[in-house]
């Protein structure tokens, strides 16, 4: 396996996700037998609200302590736990969709990958858009198992709902720009194609979809990194549909495939 990957782009390309899996398992790995506090009988304390800071009693009658003293003590006793975790779940989901997308593409040269028909650009942005969720809902609940929030604040439902209409309300925003680049399309088309002859065309809708692509890309690092690990899976998906949306907007600029005789 080893000379493999010093053969064919195929092989390296497999050797990579290999890698990047294998790095993700074990990261969780060594994240799931840390433990989660450099003092655990210190954070049970302040859970308790019988202590705000470490080694310092708790003078409220009601056992409360202010969200500041509250997060700055609880963040300073956490290990590097939860970090190891959903970095290893993001690089371990990041393997996984470039897998799924090797064994789908496995007969066809990079060259001559194609696109897919507009509805199915729109439909599969648009899913991966409203996915995040599902995806941020779990992140929220996931972050009140592992004791992020204090047991006075209010409810995750709250930051939730929030997410939940702030993704409902860009949503038509978002959707009008993969029309932009899909309306008036002549497709499937070549995915790495370009409009001969036409430089200018070329040149703005790659740089339109290195605009959008770039933000993505850094999202997506963001997300192997820090959560949410749901969403991987949906920005790599995004990341391909840009690279097909932009295809798509070329093929307006080149001439109509004339039907056989």
């Amino acid at each position: 396996m080893v000379e493999d990957c010093f053969g064919s782009r195929r092989y390296r390309l497999a050797c990579l996700v290999l890698s990047i899996t294998t790095v993700g398992f074990l990261l969780i790995a060594i994240g799931i037998v840390t433990p989660a506090y450099t003092d655990a009988a210190a954070v049970e304390r302040i859970r308790t609200g019988q202590e705000c800071v470490p080694g310092v009693p708790n003078a409220s009658p009601d056992r409360r302590c202010s969200d500041e003293d509250w997060y700055r003590s609880m963040n300073n006793l956490r290990t590097s736990k939860w970090g190891l975790v959903d970095a290893g779940a993001g690089l371990a989901a990041s393997g996984g969709t470039m897998l799924g997308f090797m064994l789908w593409s496995r007969k066809k040269a990079w060259r001559e990958l194609s696109t897919p028909k507009s509805i199915w650009i729109v439909g599969l942005a648009s899913a991966a858009w409203l996915l995040q969720i599902p995806a941020y809902d779990l992140l929220f609940m996931t972050e009140l198992a592992r004791g992020y929030y204090p047991p006075w604040s209010d409810s995750v439902v709250i930051p939730m709902s929030q997410v939940q209409d702030i993704l409902l309300w860009l949503f038509v925003p978002y959707l009008a720009i993969w029309l932009v680049f899909v309306v008036g399309s002549r497709l499937p088309a070549k995915v790495f194609s370009n409009a001969s002859g036409r430089p200018l065309v070329n040149a703005f809708w790659t740089g339109v979809t290195a605009l959008l692509f770039v933000p993505v890309a850094l999202i997506l690092i963001g997300a192997i990194l820090d959560g949410p690990t749901m969403i991987v899976p949906l920005l790599w998906v995004v990341l391909w549909l840009l690279l097909c949306a932009r295809s798509a907007a070329l093929t307006r600029h080149k001439p109509a495939r004339l039907a056989p005789a």
